[in-house]
């Protein structure tokens, strides 16, 4: 039994209260033994930082308003029937609390205040459960009066009949109660589908561009070793989403996975990097095929320099064909989600067909003298590990997959093992396709640009140097695509926690969110035809390695404990660790020409290495996925998917991010930290006002996930942390 924000996970909870609440409407006696045994039980407070669970300005008020003696509601009914006042029991999962529990480390009186504001004193319990008919949702209603009203409609007429909002206007707020029904994405995601979208969205440049560019400038025809290393890095922070996507299946990826262990505020920090990573990074791919397609067609088709510069070049930075490759994903995103769906799995599929005709034609116009010396002495080891570097940057894309865990059938079985086949798919890929370029032809001759049709074409091959050409054309776009079904995600998990408008939570007959995806596909669009990103890569690129460090961190968070007589020991030291990494990484980068710099690089590194066997030594492993923070106590017998030697193999995918970071360019890591600047603002203007924590409490609703659900026929969860019952507008 949990009184906590987050449950082990919420919507795998094995807790037996919503059947035996269900059951009680038709049964008294077992309702009033029920109560019973409730009030004998000891209520477990969520004792987290309240800091991070909402603005550090509001707790005076927060926490400053229960006294109520003033308060002309105190003890009074609104008019809706609801109780109010400090003499309104406060409710968690179910449960009525009067007053705080002693084992809480801070004041629950925000839960009345925020009750007392928005009469969200009824109880709802939902008892899902399938029958010949479909599945069918009971609800139970506790009213002022003590009367219940149980009633049960199949759950495709209960759709139509919630879309209408009810609107109330109670203290000059008004409020928007509207149905979960319509805020809920259906489970229709296959493995095969999951692991679409994560090989759609990583494989792209690296095999056409970075493959030839590694090997031309850092590896030669060790380029191969360069890819297998960063392949291997790749898995460190893979593990962690992995086992993630897995125990908390909802949508938003790393935004949901922070909320989760560290709270609104890093959460939204992290949301704000994945926009980076999904709408901006997919405005950048739009606008290289637009580049591509004029060079495709003046380069391969010899059409006329003269025309085609006139129509898809026209100057002042606009790219008429990134616009159009923009806008043509968004309107096929708007006309469905069977749709999209299909064209993802038929495109990622031909793409990666084309990459195993050029690594197998590679292969069979490989000539040994080309791969000698294998590792050039002009590159040496350290031209490997570089490589290694730039090679990384090929593997970013796969974490898409998590995104959509909301959608995902089975998802603690299909989306960890989605993520781990998705690494090992794309490695392999990258891997055979740089031993097969290198061997065509020598290190040295290799281009930066079009690696593979320059090889086939000097081997005679015109062929298939004109086929891998037009294969890269026309299956790019599918990153833009992904890119469009990935950021509506994101705003919906947003938009369902307050931090959004609601518009962007709302999902029609179809399972699609139209609005969303409207919003975010003009934004994708405008983004593409008219900003260059000759100095955003960089940016780019940070805030995702940013987002990636911020998961491997929840991760240790959630599988281990600070000790008990010291709170947030855990946090502490994971903060550490991370500024020791990424001075440790800049130095390592930027500062080893001297002694003095070699010295500090050392002792920092030491340093984050001490830190993280500190980690490993001081907090234990938590009995429970969640741990004590999240007042966690009932334990889950399922199997899951489970990152080994944790937290050594999560703080080395950090320390890794951290000194990729550290490679980029000190003006994109500048634009970065404004970026977060704006972000947090946002948060405070208008996040932290209208956030359903801030202003409903930080409960959940229980969630019993069915046979059905499991299998993909119901939904996501009906929130990932807590129950929106109001929307704020």
């Amino acid at each position: 039994h949990q009184l906590s924000i987050f449950s082990y996970p919420m919507w795998d909870y094995s807790n037996t209260t919503a059947a035996h609440r269900t059951s009680s409407a038709s049964n008294k006696d077992e309702n009033e033994e029920y109560k019973e045994e409730e009030e004998e039980e000891e209520v477990v407070i969520h004792s987290s930082s309240p800091w991070l669970r909402k603005p550090l300005w509001a707790l005076d008020h927060w926490e400053g308003g229960g006294e109520g003696e003033n308060d002309p509601h105190n003890g009074e009914h609104d008019n809706h029937g609801t109780a109010t006042g400090n003499n309104a029991p406060m409710k968690r999962n179910g449960k009525r609390m009067n007053g705080k529990s002693s084992s809480s480390t801070h004041d629950y009186s925000l839960i009345a205040e925020s009750q007392r504001h928005h009469g969200n004193d009824v109880r709802e319990n939902n008892a899902i459960h399938e029958d010949e008919g479909g599945i069918e949702m009971q609800q139970t209603m506790t009213k002022k009066n003590g009367a219940e009203d149980t009633t049960s409609i199949p759950a495709q007429q209960q759709h139509e009949k919630e879309k209408e909002a009810h609107h109330h206007h109670h203290d000059g707020v008004t409020t928007t109660t509207t149905s979960h029904e319509n805020e809920r994405l259906p489970r229709h995601l296959t493995l095969l589908d999951l692991i679409s979208i994560g090989v759609g969205g990583t494989v792209g440049s690296g095999i056409f561009v970075l493959c030839g560019l590694v090997a031309n400038e850092h590896a030669g025809p060790a380029t191969c070793i360069s890819w297998s290393i960063a392949g291997c890095a790749a898995f460190l922070s893979g593990c962690c989403y992995a086992e993630l996507s897995g125990r908390i299946p909802s949508a938003g990826s790393s935004y949901a996975y922070a909320y989760a262990s560290m709270g609104e505020l890093p959460a939204f920090v992290t949301a704000s990097c994945l926009v980076l990573e999904f709408l901006v990074s997919g405005s950048a791919v739009a606008r290289s095929w637009g580049d591509k397609v004029v060079e495709w067609l003046t380069v391969e088709l010899h059409a006329d320099e003269q025309l085609v510069s006139k129509y898809l070049t026209p100057g002042y930075g606009i790219n008429p064909m990134a616009c159009i490759v923009s806008a043509s994903a968004t309107c096929l995103l708007l006309a469905g989600v069977k749709e999209s769906k299909i064209v993802t799995d038929i495109f990622t599929w031909l793409k990666v067909s084309l990459v195993i005709f050029m690594a197998v034609g590679g292969l069979i116009l490989l000539d040994t003298n080309n791969l000698h010396p294998f590792l050039p002495p002009e590159f040496g080891m350290t031209g490997v590990m570089r490589g290694a570097t730039t090679s990384f940057f090929g593997y970013l894309g796969y974490d898409g997959i998590c995104c959509v865990a909301g959608e995902a059938k089975n998802p603690s079985m299909n989306l960890p093992k989605a993520v781990m086949l998705t690494l090992v798919i794309v490695t392999s890929l990258y891997v055979v396709a740089a031993l097969a370029l290198t061997g065509m032809q020598s290190y040295k001759e290799i281009s930066v640009e079009s690696g593979f049709p320059e090889a086939f074409a000097s081997r005679g091959v015109m062929w298939a140097a004109q086929l891998t050409a037009a294969g890269e054309v026309f299956t790019l776009p599918i990153v833009v695509l992904i890119s469009g079904v990935l950021q509506p995600r994101l705003q919906y998990a947003l938009a369902r926690d307050g931090l959004l408008p609601h518009m962007f939570c709302e999902v029609n007959a179809e399972g699609n969110l139209r609005k969303g995806t409207m919003v975010a596909g003009s934004l994708m669009t405008l983004i593409a035809t008219f900003i260059p990103f000759e100095y955003l890569d960089d940016f780019v690129s940070a805030g995702i390695l940013v987002a990636f460090s911020i998961t491997n961190s929840s991760l240790v968070i959630m599988r281990r404990d600070s000790p008990e007589d010291r709170p947030f020991l855990l946090e502490k030291l994971l903060l550490l660790f991370n500024g020791l990494s990424f001075l440790s990484a800049i130095i390592l980068v930027h500062g080893t020409k001297t002694d003095v710099g070699i010295f500090f690089a050392v002792c920092f590194g030491v340093a984050a290495a001490a830190v993280g066997c500190w980690i490993s030594c001081s907090c234990p492993r938590a009995a429970v996925f969640g741990g004590r923070r999240m007042g966690t106590s009932c334990v889950d017998n399922r199997q899951y998917f489970e990152t080994p030697f944790v937290p050594l193999i999560p703080c080395l995918g950090t320390f890794t991010n951290w000194y990729l970071i550290a490679q980029l360019d000190i003006f994109g890591i500048a634009l970065l930290l404004c970026y977060f600047a704006l972000s947090i603002t946002f948060y405070f203007s208008y996040g932290a006002k209208n956030s359903v924590g801030n202003n409903i409490g930080w409960d959940h609703a229980d969630f019993m996930i069915t046979e059905g659900e499991q299998e993909g026929r119901g939904t996501e969860p009906i929130a990932p942390y807590v129950q929106n019952d109001l929307t704020i507008t």
